[in-house]
């Protein structure tokens, strides 16, 4: 198993109503195709993906190392919330983001740090010049977590 100790935070950049009545797994296989035939990766980018509803998908196996944050890929899970589009790096969690998607992106950090020694959970904004996941992710575990 890899050395994860770290959590990073992202949005897939996605409107509020995107693939609207679809289930989380098409989803999650449309930004698959994204990944990889887009980019030329070899899977999707991230370990977890968090649907507007709360659902947890998984995208890339935790055993491998993720395609999400470069330079914290090694050691880090990449978990994304479903949204984001045009939000900034300034915005509350809310303005972007639904309850059922916090509820469970509180729930899925806390399992991962039961399972993995994480030393810190960070947004793709702190290692990249992006508003990914357009929220401040230190803030909001400091509130939640």
């Amino acid at each position: 198993m890899r050395n994860i100790n770290s959590v990073v935070v992202h949005c897939t950049a996605t409107r509020p109503d995107w693939m609207k009545g679809r289930s989380t797994s098409d989803k999650v296989e449309e930004i698959r195709r994204w990944h990889v035939e887009d980019r030329g990766w070899s899977d999707i980018g991230y370990h977890y993906l968090i649907d507007r509803d709360g659902t947890v998908a998984e995208g890339r196996p935790v055993s491998r190392a993720g395609a999400h944050a470069r330079g914290y890929n090694r050691h880090s899970i990449g978990v994304s919330l479903l949204g984001g589009h045009g939000g900034t790096m300034d915005d509350q969690f809310e303005e972007n983001f639904t309850e059922a998607q916090e509820e469970a992106l509180v729930h899925l950090l806390k399992q991962i740090k039961r399972k993995f020694p994480i030393q810190r959970i960070l947004g793709h904004n702190e290692v990249a010049n992006k508003a990914c996941p357009t929220f401040d992710v230190p803030e909001w575990v400091q509130e939640n977590l």
